[in-house]
């Protein structure tokens, strides 16, 4: 009797917590005492509630004779892909639902609350565009005096709405409206909020061109046209054959009470011979830096502006242009993307900071406050608490990306986080608003972060979906489309205690969705017949927004820019090596 419970405990440590002795086992013990017991007759390895609940197994009572039914099968295949290599020394949790009853098919660890990373943009995106509504643009205009004669006596205002997208290509629509008006002259300064992001840009790059000189010689480096507050001293020389570039680089900026800011960036080092590179100047100057591709873009337009760039609140702007017997006018106009755009670039390419600045300012335009992280969370736990499905108990948000080791939410939660935010359990949801959140999830094998995933031929463009990385967690959650009458919602989190390999889990997940697939496939009378996907949209403009691109789960956000005094690592990688090599012009061919 002794032997047959070591035997049964046995078992079920190996199903729930192979890894006892490490960290990390305590939750997965946790997990297996959260399950019910095996009812008499199941299977050795797996048993199946009637709710479709996956379950570790105590030893078998008798032989059982009747075969499995095609849910207990499936189960198996399931327990078995979850124990395979990469997973076993972790913690996986699977939540399977159907998509409009919330009836659930297949569970584990489903109330075990786990970090599902880039799966928190599914909640905050869902939440802005509640906010917002999927139609809205952010504007941003320029305001100033009626032109007489083409000419606009006085500043003229440009008035953001806190755009994260804004960028100097935006700034050129407006010059082009404005100069399509007639108008050729500006008699006064390009004026800007002394908000920090509200007029300006938010990704606040300045590409700096850098061009070997002779041998011994510094190379040559300057703004582009439209950076006028940047200032680039060159101390860096040319050697004298080709190498791996040793730039370095020092940024510092200088603040005046009633001037511009000043940015002066000091390149040192060794460039390679013949060599050209670029340096991309993140700054934190926003404002400045759209007032000053503003002006550019008004005189490459051929509209001269007279003066320099200045801070001044808009209620003062409009008073002292009261005062002087005129009222401001727009005189050119940017919209955004609608946001159903925008939000479907944050989803299908998991791009981290746009995450969090649409929320921030969702959050922030809906109330009329300053922007901050703090009402964002509120807005999210606010839309969390209106699904009936959603325990609260457990649930962590901190970041509207998921970028962030504290998150904490289970996958029964996550599947009614889809199922809600998809339209398909009901409540007050705007169709619309519905539409565009399904819409702006990942096809697999079609674009986005799961355009490489999915590689069975039967999940082809039926699975729509949100991926999830960090170095300990790999996650999905989404809709499996394959029975036209029921629609599956699903959420699969892995969690471990160091890192994983992320191949392995993902190709484990993968096969999980492949299993359900068939399942659904032999349980559905016409399942959806399979269909070329729609066209992918396109890649994001910086290849390090994609979400698997990121190094060491490194935050984009340009709120934490590079610090002031910076130094260009080293190569680590055969792609960093070819970069280097082919801005130095050498072959990088193998030999």
């Amino acid at each position: 009797m002794n032997t047959r419970i070591l035997i049964v405990a046995a078992l079920v440590l190996a199903l729930v917590a192979p890894a006892a002795a490490k960290p990390g086992a305590s939750r997965g013990r946790r997990a297996a005492k959260a399950l019910s017991p095996q009812k008499k007759g199941a299977s050795a390895r797996v048993s199946i509630s009637r709710a479709g609940e996956l379950r570790p197994a105590r030893e078998a009572i008798g032989r059982r004779e009747e075969p499995l039914t095609i849910e207990e099968e499936t189960a198996k295949q399931i327990e078995k892909l979850l124990r395979g290599p990469g997973l076993r020394n972790g913690v996986s949790g699977l939540h399977v639902a159907d998509a409009r009853t919330g009836e659930t098919l297949f569970s584990l660890n489903a109330n075990e609350p786990l970090n599902p990373a880039s799966n928190v943009k599914m909640i905050s995106t869902a939440t802005a565009l509640e906010l917002l509504g999927p139609h809205f643009k952010y504007p941003t205009r320029l305001l100033g005096a009626e032109p007489v004669n083409g000419r606009v006596h006085g500043d003229v205002y440009l008035l953001g709405s806190y755009d994260p997208t804004l960028t100097p290509a935006s700034l050129e629509d407006i010059a082009a409206e404005v100069a399509a008006r007639g108008i050729t002259h500006i008699d006064g300064n390009i004026v800007v909020g002394a908000d920090p992001t509200r007029d300006g840009i938010f990704r606040a790059i300045i590409p700096i061109e850098i061009t070997a000189g002779e041998p011994g010689q510094p190379p040559t480096a300057a703004p582009p046209p439209g950076a006028e507050h940047v200032t680039v001293v060159v101390t860096a020389t040319t050697s004298k054959r080709v190498m791996r570039n040793r730039l370095t680089f020092k940024t510092e900026t200088v603040k005046t009470e009633g001037a511009p800011p000043k940015i002066t960036l000091t390149i040192g080092g060794t460039i390679s011979k013949g060599a050209v590179t670029r340096y991309s100047l993140w700054t934190r100057e926003r404002t400045a830096t759209a007032a000053y591709a503003m002006r550019a873009a008004l005189r490459a337009h051929a509209v001269s502006v007279s003066g320099d760039m200045k801070i001044l609140e808009l209620g003062d702007y409009i008073g002292d242009s009261v005062g002087t017997g005129t009222l401001p006018v727009e005189l050119g106009r940017h919209d955004s993307q609608p946001l159903a755009d925008i939000v479907m670039r944050v989803n299908k390419w998991s791009v981290n900071w746009l995450a969090d600045r649409v929320i921030v300012t969702a959050a922030a335009l809906a109330r009329g406050q300053q922007p901050s992280m703090e009402i964002a969370l509120e807005a999210m736990y606010a839309w969390l608490a209106r699904n009936p499905h959603v325990a609260a108990k457990g649930l962590v948000l901190d970041t509207g990306s998921g970028l962030s080791y504290r998150t904490q939410i289970t996958t029964a939660a996550m599947v009614a986080v889809v199922r809600y935010a998809g339209g398909f359990s009901g409540g007050d949801v705007d169709p619309a608003v519905s539409e565009a959140w399904l819409d702006s999830l990942s096809v697999a094998r079609n674009d986005g972060t799961l355009r490489h995933r999915m590689r069975a031929a039967d999940l082809r463009a039926r699975v729509r979906g949100k991926t999830g990385t960090l170095s300990t967690v790999i996650a999905m959650s989404g809709i499996l489309d394959i029975d036209p009458a029921r629609p599956l919602a699903f959420s699969l989190i892995t969690n471990t205690d160091a890192p994983l390999s992320k191949p392995r889990v993902r190709k484990a997940h993968d096969d999980v969705m492949a299993t359900l697939c068939t399942y659904l496939v032999r349980t559905t009378k016409v399942p959806l017949p399979l269909v070329d996907p729609p066209a992918p949209p396109a890649a994001p403009t910086f290849p390090e927004d994609i979400e698997e691109t990121e190094p060491a789960d490194r935050a984009l956000d340009s709120e934490n820019p590079p610090p002031d005094t910076e130094t260009t690592p080293a190569a680590t990688t055969p792609a960093e090596r070819a970069l280097d090599a082919e801005a130095a012009g050498v072959s990088t061919a193998a030999p």
